[in-house]
């Protein structure tokens, strides 16, 4: 059974704290470290992932606060602990700047799979629902052809 974007959320554990800060690089690298170091994100292996804010974003059909669907086999805290500088700085910097002044905090949304060799399939049905309900992929998702 393929997954969708409803059952993802239904059966989905979040992160503790957000990505808030917006305006203090400093303020956002120590928010960024707080979600991704947290015991959770130590725990959250073999994972379908979603960044997500508090309010929807336009997109080409309807709106939706999804702003990147990933997976990853390491834990959260593996994928994402190296890349906190990366956050605030050269491209990544004014888009998640302006999506959190316009459209509030960054949660981190998370589902667990049993083993490794399910999570492409499942990432590919994930974007592939949200492709057909909003005519593009998330912001943060670069553009499949």
């Amino acid at each position: 059974m393929a997954i969708t974007l409803s059952e993802f959320f239904r059966k989905r554990a979040t992160l503790p704290n957000s990505i808030q800060s917006h305006k203090s690089k400093k303020n956002c690298l120590r928010e960024f470290r707080q979600v991704f170091g947290s015991q959770e994100a130590k725990n959250a292996k073999n994972v379908l992932y979603a960044f997500v804010c508090k309010k929807k974003i336009p997109r080409v059909k309807s709106k939706s606060n999804i702003v990147y669907i990933g997976q990853t086999k390491q834990t959260l805290y593996k994928r994402y602990m190296k890349y906190a500088e990366a956050f605030y700085s050269g491209v990544n910097s004014p888009l998640y700047r302006y999506i959190i002044t316009h459209y509030g905090r960054i949660k981190i949304v998370y589902k667990h799979f049993r083993t490794a060799k399910t999570l492409k399939q499942a990432e590919t049905e994930l974007l592939s629902d949200y492709y057909k309900r909003y005519k593009e992929y998330p912001p943060r998702n670069f553009q499949r052809w």
